[in-house]
């Protein structure tokens, strides 16, 4: 080591060791309060400047946070409310099911084949349905539809192979032969373009009010008798007139159908004319 180098190592261990000295006597203790006031407003300003940045950092860190755990819940939410959904079909595909057996049950001598609702063509020139089973399951054309209440939802018009197509007795073109249950008034029930249901040809001298049965008569052999088309809603009378003006509401909703049953033991016919 030369005479240089041990100089200045001499002289670094004889000041470090008087700093220590003097801090332990606080004798630097002015010195520090001087730095302290020198370098306080500095910092102040430094964490004034810096703060919104630390702040907008801190803000996206949480953002991030929140924003993955909205993403959580949402997809939680989205899980649930799926499974309550199709819990709630199961319960009422299962209870459409029931309500089709039931109507077996309480005509055990008709035989009724069920079919899904496929499509619709609801246009104001149609009021007709198809549904997913046809010739190949044993639909004939002029077979009677009924909802799973066992009320008339129309006439089979058309078939396929694999499906058909039903008028239902909304449509403006069907016509079917009725009867009053209380009363016995007779009539023919047709459709409307709106969708709606009137009986014709009843006569003023018969006694109907609102509430009344109006089901199916049997007459011409195109339909059984006794098939429920729906209710008297209202009934207008007019001296001038030689008929009242009966309309009916059908007791199924023709719009929401989505199982029906084909009634396959019934064979419509139809009445020539006496010469």
């Amino acid at each position: 080591m030369t005479a240089r180098t041990l100089a200045w190592t001499s002289f670094i261990a004889i000041a470090a060791f008087a700093l220590m000295a003097a801090a332990r006597l606080t004798l630097l203790d002015p010195v520090e309060n001087v730095t302290l006031n020198v370098t306080s407003p500095v910092q102040t300003t430094l964490s004034t400047v810096t703060r919104p940045v630390a702040d907008w950092v801190n803000n996206i860190t949480d953002a991030g946070a929140l924003s993955d755990e909205n993403r959580a819940l949402r997809e939680e939410n989205e899980r649930l409310t799926n499974e309550l959904a199709r819990a709630r079909e199961q319960e009422i595909q299962q209870q459409t099911t029931d309500d089709l057996n039931l109507v077996r049950q309480q005509f055990p001598a008709d035989v009724f084949l069920d079919a899904d609702v496929v499509a619709r063509d609801s246009s104001n020139a149609r009021n007709v349905i198809a549904i997913g089973a046809g010739s190949g399951d044993g639909v004939r054309e002029g077979m009677i539809v009924v909802s799973e209440g066992r009320s008339l939802v129309g006439v089979v018009t058309k078939t396929s192979s694999d499906h058909a197509w039903v008028t239902l007795i909304t449509d403006p073109k069907s016509a079917v032969s009725a009867i009053v249950q209380e009363s016995r008034a007779d009539g023919v029930v047709s459709g409307n373009y709106d969708g709606s249901l009137v009986m014709e040809f009843v006569g003023q001298g018969a006694a109907l009010k609102e509430g009344d049965f109006v089901v199916t008569s049997g007459i011409g052999g195109r339909y059984p008798a006794g098939v429920v088309i729906g209710r008297v809603s209202s009934v207008q009378t007019a001296e001038q007139d030689l008929f009242q003006k009966v309309e009916v509401d059908h007791l199924a909703s023709l719009s929401k159908l989505e199982k029906v049953l084909v009634l396959t033991s019934f064979v419509p016919r139809t009445l020539e004319s006496p010469q």
